[in-house]
């Protein structure tokens, strides 16, 4: 019995030690969850607990104004409406979306991109639905609260382009973000905001970071319900830094509106300062169309337009200078002594190397001409026959120093560099030898050599001026009326710019019936046709096709290349005119308008600063 007991007591003080044992390591483990909890992630839980009593909503910051150089707006905003989805805030977002689509009308498209946003989007985020709503849709929004749960309207801000069409591919434009935009800057304040733009083209997308502003906030308490109990905290907005262009709006119209129907593209400049006064490119389009989701239609209509008015032609469009590029092989050839201002060529029609024949614009030739006078009449045989003086390398360096083959500005993203072409790029290319038939090519601008419009304005810029670099740029800033070193001989550009006086002012000048005389003031400039297809001997035989006798797209470019006045040089212009047919029928007759419009307009500002009403 007294065993018994004994075992009795020994398994009571062994379960109670077990139980100890145990309530220890429980304890023990409560303690360390505890600790855990409130010492190691204390601020984490607090901050949490923190984001379910209050709301952080962001407060669109203004976008910095874009304006011409006399204070023109170009870029605005305006206050509007918006509807936005809180996902968390509805048991199923999909049946508000549906149900507010019944209610206000919204495309395919539409409904799938809410959707696709809706996907990787945070379920406290607002997703933009529609923006710029009327007064009548936000009474149905409120009449219709019940099933549109999560759905509310908000006040936002809109970009707003009141030029419309006449600077969109120099301001060019903003719209929504996308999926991919969200995934590279998710941390980004900026990119919570519903209906935040970003710049996609011209000065919007290059000085983003300029004009974005930065966002406000406000901090409100809310309660179980979701529904505001008091604000906390609010923080204004900071808007986005205002720019000024180089740009004249009356100049830009006027050079957009002068082309008509036609597609190309025109460049102003101060030849002094490289201020761009004229940037066009046509056709052109509303800048106003992409602020919102474009529909698949609209869409369409501008990405299959052959006239391709989404490219901003006098940035990326590649083309053959033509004649233009005389007056590089000219100013090549003075400076290399290898042509001089008396020296005659003779012109029958044709230059022969070897079998093959390279022909003259003018079929039965020119006869003897001087240099002056092969570039009034632009004849291609005494280019053909002074290239094989000068020889390919002494052209290409020449071009280089005038800006071909490189970029002009970084104030706009998505410039073209064009091509100077060269033995080595040649032989990488196409695995042959240059030829000389090749430096004939391209001394008439033909064969492999390309050229942006505006490195076509910044050369013939830089011959006016006296042959002194000159620094392109389209947001104003103080400018250095310090020339740097000239380029060139002052008699050898003398020689170049006296032809291209005569080009126009000259009876027999290719471009003279676009001639004026504004006050004593004149133009001088250069005529270029540039074949887009080849012309094969049979047809030659046979007879050259008519330009009017071709469908559009086979037709010549037209480009002229001008400045004025001719005394004292201070614009530069540079048209191109695609398929044109003619550079003295086509572009010549443009840039004539464009030059005369701008020294139209210099005379009225002074004439209103003399009265003290102008700036």
């Amino acid at each position: 019995m007294s065993v018994w007991k004994y075992e009795k007591a020994h398994v009571m003080i062994e379960r109670t030690i077990m139980l100890m044992v145990m309530f220890f390591a429980v304890s023990l483990v409560l303690l360390g969850r505890l600790f855990y909890l409130q010492i190691l992630q204390g601020d984490r839980f607090l901050s949490l607990a923190e984001r379910n009593r209050t709301a952080v909503r962001f407060v669109m910051p203004e976008r910095g104004h874009i304006f011409d150089r006399n204070g023109v707006i170009l870029a605005d905003n305006k206050k509007i409406f918006q509807a936005v989805l809180i996902k968390e805030q509805t048991p199923d977002y999909k049946k508000s979306i549906e149900n507010f689509a019944k209610i206000i009308p919204l495309e395919e498209e539409e409904i799938e991109s809410i959707l696709n946003e809706a996907k990787y989007k945070r379920a406290f985020k607002p997703i933009q639905i529609k923006d710029n709503l009327t007064k009548e849709q936000i009474y149905q929004i409120h009449l219709n609260a019940p099933s549109l749960l999560g759905i509310q309207v908000e006040e936002s801000l809109i970009r707003s382009y009141p030029q419309k069409d006449m600077v969109t591919h120099l301001v060019g434009y903003v719209s929504l973000l996308n999926e991919k935009d969200s995934h590279e800057k998710i941390k980004d304040e900026l990119f919570d905001l519903p209906g935040y733009r970003i710049g996609r083209t011209g000065i919007e997308q290059s000085q983003e970071q300029l004009l974005e502003g930065k966002p406000g906030y406000t901090k409100t308490e809310i309660n179980a319900m979701g529904r505001t109990v008091q604000q906390l905290e609010k923080v204004k907005p900071e808007a986005g830094q205002d720019l000024y262009l180089t740009i004249d709006q009356r100049l830009q119209e006027f050079s957009t509106k002068v082309f008509g129907k036609e597609s190309g593209a025109a460049i102003v400049v101060d030849v002094r300062t490289g201020e761009v006064l004229a940037f066009v490119s046509v056709p052109t389009f509303d800048a106003n169309l992409f602020l919102s989701r474009i529909s698949s239609k609209k869409w369409s209509a501008l990405l299959h337009n052959e006239k391709n008015p989404l490219q901003n032609k006098a940035l990326t469009g590649l083309y053959s200078p033509g004649s233009i590029f005389k007056l590089v092989v000219a100013l090549a050839g003075l400076e290399g002594k290898d042509i001089s201002a008396s020296a005659k060529v003779n012109c029958s029609g044709v230059t022969k190397l070897g079998k093959h024949l390279f022909h003259c614009w003018k079929k039965e030739g020119h006869g003897a001409l001087t240099l002056r006078q092969a570039l009034e009449h632009s004849c291609d045989v005494y280019f053909y026959e002074m290239a094989q003086k000068i020889g390919h390398e002494k052209i290409l360096e020449t071009a280089k120093k005038l800006g071909f083959g490189a970029l002009v500005t970084n104030e706009l993203q998505g410039e073209k560099i064009g091509l100077i072409p060269s033995e080595e790029w040649k032989k990488k290319r196409y695995k042959e030898e240059w030829r000389m038939g090749d430096t004939l090519n391209l001394s008439i601008g033909q064969g492999f050599l390309t050229a942006t419009p505006l490195q076509l304005v910044r050369a013939v810029a830089e011959i006016a001026n006296g042959g002194y670099p000159v620094d392109i740029h389209f947001i104003k800033k103080e400018v250095n009326f310090e020339r740097g070193e000239r380029m060139f001989e002052p008699y050898h550009l003398k020689l170049v710019q006296n032809g291209m006086f005569d080009v126009v002012n000259s009876a027999t000048g290719t471009a003279y019936a676009s001639r004026f005389d504004l006050n004593g003031m004149k133009m001088a400039g250069k005529t270029a046709t540039t074949q887009v297809r080849r012309i094969s001997l049979k047809e030659r035989e046979e007879g050259v096709k008519k330009q009017k006798d071709l469908p559009w797209i086979y037709r010549d470019h037209a480009l002229f290349a001008a400045y004025a006045p001719t005394d004292k040089p201070k614009y530069a212009v540079i048209v191109v005119v695609e398929h044109g047919g003619g550079g003295s029928s086509a572009a010549a007759p443009i840039a004539s308008k464009i030059l005369r419009h701008a020294l139209t307009l210099d005379m009225e500002n002074a004439k209103l600063k003399e009265t003290g009403t102008g700036k």
